[in-house]
């Protein structure tokens, strides 16, 4: 590195002092360079975009991290004619070697007597994933609506039943043997009232607490192992360092056994499963980037979801068995959702995997405290 580079690149740092903790809020990576096109700023995004450190970075030519052969003389353009441009679907290659798709909005800024080049970078990947992401949240909302609604209207004439039962139980006080006609009405209509409660996805808002999600978790290990000890085999693969996040134990609770109880269903006497704990660094979670967030892992060696399914495996009323009602993925979902966090599925024949996101106890935000985690397991 010369040292007219490093003088250029220490006065472009002390221009562009006031920036970094604002650029390292925002989930789109940004990387600024100065007029030599040599990278002199950079957020958290773009470091784990490039696979690199801040310090492994600064001083580089950005160009060094562009395929397009042209891109310099579009930058230097852009400096010249002092007006952003979008560069549309250009690969990058990161210091791993692996390429990525993105679009380049490229700003020019003219600060402190400087010119500088700021450069936003698009995932075009990630960005369909979002509109897709979007998309799902849209039907998944109108689908409740309508099931709580329909819910409503069955609840309104059940009552009514109930109602009409007792009352035919008391002109019955001295037949009993046709008071049980009218218990057998009262109960299965109590039933019905509440699978029609369990319709409408979760009863009860959450009440956040801190959570230790292993004990969550070994706890839905203990309610499998109580009903399948002899056919469902759980493996753990926890991280111990993982703390606390900020949940309702018994959703989550819920939502775990709804994730192993669909796997079992479809695996049959067979199923293997791992619970799989992990931190998940650089994570956006409903719009929101934290530097931390927990990533708990139900995998089972089951047939796998249909690829005509996997869209909408988290939409009510979908199944793939004729023995499930498909409510169990829904209310996971909205579970999730509930806390702030983001669920996902991947799935092939023999591996089906859902991934769970959650926040920290700690977190308030997205600008947490990075922590260190170990990658064994407990046995």
């Amino acid at each position: 590195m010369s040292v007219s580079k490093s003088a250029d690149s220490t006065q472009a740092s002390n221009a562009l002092a006031r920036f970094p903790e604002l650029l390292n809020k925002l989930r789109t990576a940004v990387i600024v360079c100065n007029r030599d096109l040599n990278v002199v700023l950079l957020n958290s995004a773009a470091q784990e975009m490039l696979d690199a450190s801040e310090h492994a970075v600064l001083t580089d030519s950005v160009t060094d991290y562009f395929v397009k052969r042209d891109i310099e003389e579009l930058f230097r353009n852009c400096l010249g004619n002092t007006q952003p441009t979008t560069i549309r679907q250009t690969e990058i290659i990161n210091a791993s070697l692996r390429k990525n798709l993105v679009d380049c909005l490229v700003t020019p800024m003219h600060l402190e007597s400087q010119d500088f080049l700021v450069l936003e970078l698009n995932e075009v990947n990630a960005v369909a994933e979002q509109a897709s992401d979007n998309a799902r949240q849209i039907g998944q909302s109108a689908n409740t609506a309508v099931i709580r609604a329909i819910a409503h209207e069955i609840k309104n004439p059940l009552g009514g039943l109930r109602g009409a039962a007792q009352l035919l139980e008391r002109k019955l006080a001295k037949r009993d043997y046709l008071r049980q006609y009218t218990r057998i009405i009262v109960k299965e209509t109590d039933r019905l009232c509440s699978l029609v409660d369990g319709m409408s996805g979760v009863r009860n808002r959450p009440n956040f607490t801190q959570v230790n999600v292993h004990e969550a978790l070994e706890h839905v290990r203990s309610l499998v192992h109580a009903a399948n000890a002899d056919t469902v085999k759980v493996s753990l693969d926890y991280d111990p360092s993982l703390p606390p996040v900020h949940g309702d134990p018994e959703h989550l609770i819920q939502a775990f056994l709804n994730i192993v109880q669909n796997a079992i269903e479809a695996g049959g006497d067979s199923t293997e499963i791992v619970f799989r704990t992990r931190v998940q660094r650089q994570a956006t979670l409903q719009h929101q980037r934290y530097q931390n967030v927990a990533r708990i892992e139900i995998q089972d060696n089951g047939p796998g979801i249909p690829a005509n399914m996997r869209e909408q495996v988290f939409l009510p009323l979908i199944s793939s068995k004729t023995q499930s009602g498909g409510l169990g993925l829904a209310i996971v979902h909205e579970i999730v959702r509930m806390h702030g966090g983001d669920i996902t599925c991947a799935s092939v024949p023999g591996n089906t995997c859902f991934t769970t996101l959650l926040k920290f106890a700690h977190c308030n935000g997205p600008s947490e405290p990075v922590l260190t985690a170990s990658n064994s397991a407990t046995p």
